[in-house]
């Protein structure tokens, strides 16, 4: 079974989560299991989702996505 790499979050991304209180896991819930995917700004892709009824949007660069640039809800 191949194990899932862990997702890298920029200092940005951290602050952002600890301000509007998004964990870790409503991260990558959106990262792993978004129901919307669409272009964003500058190369980016903006995920949403809503782990436990939250909505929650992260974006990532195209060409890592398992870097998280910042999240908010």
């Amino acid at each position: 079974m191949e194990k899932k790499k862990q997702p890298i979050y920029t200092d940005h991304a951290r602050d952002q989560m600890a301000y509007r209180r998004i964990t870790e896991k409503e991260v990558e819930f959106c990262l792993n299991e978004p129901e919307i995917i669409r272009p964003g700004e500058r190369n980016t892709l903006i995920l949403t989702a809503h782990p436990n009824g939250r909505f929650i949007k992260i974006v990532v660069p195209k060409s890592k996505p398992r870097v998280i640039i910042t999240a908010a809800d």
